[in-house]
């Protein structure tokens, strides 16, 4: 003959259920343990903490030298500006330049200049950015370019600047 649990049975299993798991409370619900409690609190602290020392960090930063870092990496090209032109009329700036006689990694190149292209000139005490410069202030100059993306290995190679310094 099998029996079914009676009411009183199942509660008695439930309340050993529910005292495993934690501290009775009235009702039967169940509350964490100190120990849980006091991890939980020990690691909202601790998110608070290292939340509080990231946003130092961040003002830190926007708040520290303002004089931008100038170009990073080596320049592919160095050069006197041969040819320079632009698009159309109603590009403002310089849209190409040719090198003919340049050194580093290539020894002539044409050079495309996108509205992502750095702009600086050289300080005394680094660099300093510029604007777009316009065809006649670059020829004959001499600049650093640092190429972005693929360059096309033809003869003269064929490349996007990332940054260009103008050095003259």
């Amino acid at each position: 003959m099998t029996t079914t649990p009676t009411r009183a049975r199942r509660r008695t299993t439930a309340r050993r259920l529910t005292v495993a798991r934690g501290r009775p409370t009235a009702g039967g619900r169940t509350m964490p343990c100190r120990r849980a409690m006091a991890s939980r609190r020990a690691m909202a602290s601790a998110v608070l903490v290292g939340m509080a020392v990231l946003l130092a960090g961040g003002v830190a930063v926007a708040c520290g030298d303002d004089q931008p870092a100038g170009p990073s990496g080596d320049p592919g090209i160095t050069g006197l500006v041969a040819a320079a032109g632009r698009i159309d009329a109603a590009t403002p700036g310089v849209a190409w330049f040719r090198i003919d006689e340049g050194s580093g990694d290539y020894d002539a190149a044409t050079v495309s200049v996108t509205d992502q292209t750095d702009w600086y000139r050289r300080a005394p005490d680094g660099y300093a950015p510029i604007g777009r410069p316009s065809v006649a202030d670059l020829e004959g100059k001499r600049v650093e370019v640092r190429f972005a993306g693929a360059v096309a290995e033809s003869y003269p190679v064929q490349a996007t600047a990332g940054w260009v310094v103008v050095t003259d």
